[in-house]
């Protein structure tokens, strides 16, 4: 190598040439400081091969492009000089970069194993990338998202440019081959057998290979991680065999590493359907079903092809052009996959995705047509009440915590799955409640998209068409200073606080003034709006109506519960209530309540109500008391479909806890005892029969009616989730036992347990805080309809027979 040097390097804007490998290199005027390590008599910088060491330490660079810096832990110095072509950028310009080049969170050396480099960002088309700085052989760059990442200054030469992407190759080598960081590259590593009988052979450049290396872990700790490119001579290679095309369908079958492998080399935000196609053989299903919006965003539902085999579900989804946007891989918990473990890679709008199940089965694709299918605008679809002709339903964006950019009421031709009229709420709370006729639904909002401005309305439409019937507007109250009898003009706004129905009446409450806990109910006709009768009530009130079907108005006060006349006022019967000392559970957001409503059927008149410290189970025609059960602290209770009751009892006395707290008992109403008691925290009971279908320490169980008793649990199998009341309830239909399970619709054997497979094109979801909804409004039958929401916006009607007709387990 032929070095030549200007006589004073210490001068600003000298010009400097380097000769390496045949090619002169320019490179760029600047502030070149002395070289701290140079050799005293010449002035010569110290040439090593020492590869560098793996770090992060960041770099203050000059604006020159070049700076011969000491690496920690490093006696040597690796000199700009090996850089073996020119680069021509400055600090904070622009470093066109050719897609899927992996970029390092620090320099790395064969003292970092070559399938542990920890790779978590690949290059991607039109993303900006800005230097910030250089050390020997390696650049350091920012992206878009001013994340830091290093690459060997080699790909940012023009030479580079001349790489060739070839069809993917296994290949052997000489056993004194070598590995180089890029092509001539001082940084080597020595070759492996055994790691190179799994690499692949993915680029030309002149005399060399460029080989991709896969991580020997693909996931961990919520990090995905992807491939290397490093380089061997083409002489040192000793044999190659192309990888036929038709990954998922080749015989023999290719394993799942050489699978990922595969799929994270070739496939990037470029690819399209027709070259996976072409690579990977065509899928086993195609589904439009993927949501790919963020709450508050515009809905992106888009194609999804699956490849399922029994240890790995890779799922593709391209947008409307066809291009690939995410790759997603489903993984069973295994050995090798740490369970519920999830890594997510976002890429400018590409996304990788890894998922590994908290079970060891991953459920197939089984197909069931349906009757009809509506596509909505927001994601989560519940519904909330069912005619012979109509669908109420409700839509909410799902987003954080309970809150949302918008939510709407919308009706659906039950036959058709026409839209019949719609509401948007937008970001404000809202309320729908049917009349006792079920041929009309009041709506409360506090916010008007059109106006874009809160502002409470009360409006009573027709079920049918979605034509206003009346509205209600609040009179502005004139109220009166006490000492000066003066009107207070502060107090003239109208503070709702929400609406309820009972018996042909819609019940509207109403803050008595901004901040004050007092209130007053105004109590409508439902048929017209007129107001029937009003009542001011004092600190701590509460109407705790459910639904129209119900013969009274119900509002505690005073230590009383009050069951009021709906057309007069005049109270029909009063129950002595004093304050409890126990929070009420359905206070609990995440609670999912005390009943499974049917919205196809008319409320219970017999209800489970929290008086004193004492659960009690109340007549609501008469008043009367029917059962009582002792309230506790961290006490949950949920009545089955046969009226029996769960209880369920952290032992520590705290509202959310571990299963291992929990215990759960069977409360016989009949005899007033309990029937039995599990150490096991037991919710969503479906009873059939002498069996009781439960999700137990979260995961699907069935267990004995009659002793409690663990008859089958799929916690091998499927496993448990953590929060398992957000999905939705069991149906059954035949022998197949339904459940909404993460993001598929499950179906199970009811006798045994066993996972049969997942409902094709059906997308669930987790929608925070709207587990009474996912309880009630996911998944519905009646007769020979399944209604069943979804997590992408749609809702559809599935024709029970059919799941057995089209599928022979």
């Amino acid at each position: 190598m032929c070095v030549k040097k200007e006589p004073n390097q210490n001068i600003r804007g000298y010009t400097r040439c380097v000769t390496l490998t045949g090619i002169t290199v320019v490179l760029l005027t600047g502030c070149m400081m002395p070289d701290p390590q140079t050799d005293a008599m010449g002035g010569q910088a110290q040439v090593s091969t020492t590869q560098a060491a793996d770090t992060k330490a960041p770099i203050q660079v000059s604006d020159t492009i070049f700076n011969d810096l000491a690496l920690p832990d490093s006696s040597t110095l690796l000199s700009a000089e090996q850089i073996s072509a020119k680069i021509p950028y400055k600090k904070g310009e622009g470093v066109p970069l050719r897609e899927g080049l992996p970029l390092f969170s620090g320099r790395k050396d064969n003292r970092v194993a070559v399938d542990q480099m920890k790779v978590t960002y690949l290059t991607i088309p039109k993303e900006k990338y800005i230097l910030t700085g250089v050390q020997g052989e390696w650049l350091q760059v920012k992206n878009q998202q001013h994340d830091s990442y290093w690459l060997p200054g080699w790909y940012a030469i023009k030479q580079s440019n001349a790489i060739t992407k070839i069809a993917p190759r296994t290949f052997t080598v000489r056993t004194d081959s070598k590995l180089y960081l890029t092509p001539d590259s001082t940084i080597t590593w020595p070759s492996d057998e055994a790691l190179l009988k799994k690499a692949l052979i993915v680029a030309e450049w002149k005399d060399w290979v460029g080989v991709s290396i896969a991580p020997r872990i693909w996931s961990k700790e919520w990090t995905g991680y992807h491939h290397v490119l490093l380089w061997i001579k083409k002489k040192d290679v000793t044999g190659q065999m192309p990888v036929s095309d038709g990954w998922f369908a080749s015989e023999p079958s290719l394993s799942i590493a050489m699978l990922r492998h595969l799929v994270d080399t070739k496939l990037d935000q470029t690819t399209t359907t027709k070259q996976v196609a072409e690579w990977l053989g065509e899928p086993d299903w195609k589904e439009r079903s993927r949501n790919l919006n963020e709450p508050g965003d515009p809905m992106r539902v888009r194609q999804t092809w699956r490849y399922e085999r029994h240890d790995a579900h890779l799922l593709l989804t391209f947008n409307n052009n066809g291009k690939l946007t995410e790759i997603r891989w489903n993984m069973p918990a295994s050995q090798d996959n740490e369970a519920d473990i999830q890594s997510y890679e976002r890429m400018g709008t590409f996304t990788y995705f890894t998922q590994v199940a908290v079970g060891k089965s991953l459920p197939p694709t089984l197909p069931w047509k349906p009757e009809w299918v509506n596509q909505g605008d927001l994601n989560y679809t519940f519904l909330e009440a069912g005619t012979d002709d109509v669908l109420l339903m409700k839509g909410d964006d799902g987003g954080f915590s309970g809150m949302h950019y918008d939510d709407s009421y919308y009706a659906l031709d039950r036959h058709t799955g026409k839209m019949l009229w719609r509401v948007h709420n937008g970001y404000g709370p809202a309320q729908a409640v049917v009349n006792t006729k079920r041929d009309a639904v009041t709506l409360y909002t506090s916010y008007d998209t059109d106006r874009k401005q809160y502002l409470d309305r009360v409006r009573h439409i027709n079920l049918k068409d979605g034509k206003l019937l009346w509205e209600y507007k609040p009179e502005v109250r004139d109220k009166r200073n006490n000492s000066s009898n003066k009107k207070d003009t502060a107090d003239d706004t109208v503070w709702l606080n929400g609406i309820k129905a009972a018996r042909n009446v819609v019940i509207v409450d109403i803050t008595a003034a901004e901040g004050s806990s007092n209130g007053w109910i105004h109590v409508l006709n439902s048929s017209n709006g007129k107001r029937l009768w009003s009542k001011k009530l004092t600190k701590g009130y509460q109407l705790v109506n459910r639904s129209a079907d119900e013969p009274y108005v119900l509002y505690q006060e005073k230590n009383q519960l009050v069951a009021a006349d709906p057309l007069t006022g005049r109270t029909v019967w009063q129950v002595e209530s004093e304050p409890s000392a126990i929070d009420h559970i359905e206070n609990d957001s995440y609670f999912d309540g005390i009943h499974r409503y049917d919205p196809f059927a008319s409320a219970p008149l017999g209800r489970w109500m929290l008086l004193d410290d004492q659960w009690v189970l109340l007549d609501l025609t008469s008043g009367k008391k029917r059962s009582l059960i002792p309230a506790r602290t961290g006490q949950q209770i949920e009545v089955l479909n046969d009226g029996m009751v769960l209880i369920r009892q952290n032992q520590k006395g705290n509202m959310y806890g571990d299963y291992g707290e929990y215990t759960t008992s069977l409360f016989d109403l009949g005899t007033g005892k309990i029937r039995w008691t599990v150490n096991a925290k037991i919710e969503r009971g479906l009873l059939e029969a002498d069996q009781l279908y439960v999700i137990r320490n979260g995961y699907p169980a069935a267990v004995d009616y009659r002793t409690g008793e663990t008859r089958w649990d799929t916690q091998e199998s499927v496993g448990a989730n953590q929060y398992s009341t957000n999905q939705g309830s069991y149906l059954i239909i035949g022998d197949h036992l339904l459940l909404p399970r993460n993001e598929d619709l499950l179906v199970m054997d009811k006798k045994d347990g066993k996972l049969l497979g997942r409902v094709h094109d059906v997308v669930m979801g987790t929608p925070e805080h709207r587990d009474r909804d996912a309880k009630n409004g996911m998944i519905n039958r009646m007769d020979d309809m399944v209604f069943v929401g979804s997590a992408n916006g749609r809702f559809r009607v599935l024709p029970a027979h059919l799941l057995e007709g089209e599928n022979s387990f």
